[in-house]
């Protein structure tokens, strides 16, 4: 009987330690859980990204293993999507401006450094290093050998080089929407990124459903002078001409095949565009000198816009790719048919 007694006793105490014993080894348990880099954990749930970024010359196969966490971009467009996208504090750099950053950009772009520009608006290969980016994007002419590095070298650094789509010359609006998908999918912030373009859908909704009242013919003649004296650096084709077309507006040079063209003042007369409207930017001329320019010009005083002071002003960076794009669309609605025509 004393023996049964000190038995149970004995099975007793022998349970207590066992969960004891179990219950510390969960509690180290968790704490190693606890220490493993929360890197390791995004990059375990983190859905591998593939892609074919130009240069132009040739194209480079990227993938993409684990989120991006140290962006530099290197175009106003480009710096004004990952902040659309709440990107802010996975930007370590970023460069050229074309405008004003947008009011609810302004308080997350003033803690991102800023990238000196050198001469040819380009910055320091060492500068660029010094980031420790593993992204980077901008215009195309942004990454270089002399400023980025190759992008066969990016790569090999595990730097992810990335040229938006909808800068090619047959980008759309959607092309846009595509570019916001795939920098969600990189940066692995997908719902935001989906929440970005439905609010850009259904803001360029509202201007599409009226401009659907209105008969082809009846659209708006236009054309978007950029620069040049000689010649007008106007829009053609591509996605600040679709921009153009969900607007309501008619773009005397849509049929070409490149973004920007230089066109002779003749043929800017023979099609007599009914709205100039003149790009501002912040390294170009006073858009007031270009303005002023157009209305003095000898061979356009017979042209519509010019006699009827049908003159209007959008931000270069307004018909770049970006969440600009909604709102340069009612805008440009409201200077063919609206209010401020």
């Amino acid at each position: 009987m004393v023996k049964n007694k000190s038995l149970k006793r004995f099975l007793a105490i022998l349970t207590i330690t066992g969960l004891s014993l179990s219950v510390v080894g969960c509690s180290n348990n968790s704490n190693n859980k606890s220490e493993t880099p929360a890197s390791s954990v995004e990059a375990s749930n983190f859905e591998t990204i593939e892609f074919v970024y130009s240069d132009g010359a040739k194209d480079y196969d990227v993938k993409v293993d684990s989120p991006r966490k140290k962006a530099v971009t290197l175009s106003q467009f480009m710096t004004e999507m990952l902040l659309a996208l709440d990107l802010g504090d996975k930007m370590v750099g970023t460069a050229l401006l074309d405008n004003h950053i947008l009011p609810e950009f302004e308080e997350d772009y003033k803690k991102i450094p800023e990238l000196e520009v050198g001469e040819g608006h380009s910055i320091s290969k060492e500068a660029f290093l010094a980031t420790g980016a593993d992204f980077v994007s901008g215009w195309d002419m942004s990454i270089s050998e002399q400023t980025t590095g190759s992008p066969d070298e990016l790569i090999e650094k595990g730097i992810t080089p990335f040229l938006a789509a909808s800068y090619k010359s047959d980008a759309t609006i959607e092309t846009v929407y595509e570019d916001f998908e795939l920098l969600g999918k990189i940066f692995d912030v997908q719902d935001k990124a989906k929440e970005v373009i439905d609010n850009m859908k259904d803001d360029i909704k509202v201007v599409t459903d009226k401009v659907g009242e209105v008969k082809d013919e009846n659209r708006v003649k236009m054309m978007v002078y950029d620069s040049g004296e000689d010649k007008a650096m106007a829009v053609g084709s591509g996605l600040a001409n679709n921009l153009i077309e969900l607007a309501g507006g008619n773009n005397i040079f849509s049929d070409q095949n490149q973004p920007y063209i230089n066109a002779t003042w003749e043929s800017v007369v023979a099609e007599n565009p009914e709205v100039i409207i003149v790009t501002d930017y912040l390294a170009g001329s006073p858009v007031e000198e270009k303005i002023e320019f157009l209305k003095n010009h000898p061979a356009l005083k017979e042209v519509d816009a010019i006699k009827n002071d049908r003159i209007y002003v959008v931000g270069l960076a307004d018909l770049s790719p970006g969440v600009r794009n909604s709102q340069v669309i009612e805008k440009m609605y409201g200077y063919f048919y609206g209010e401020n025509k």
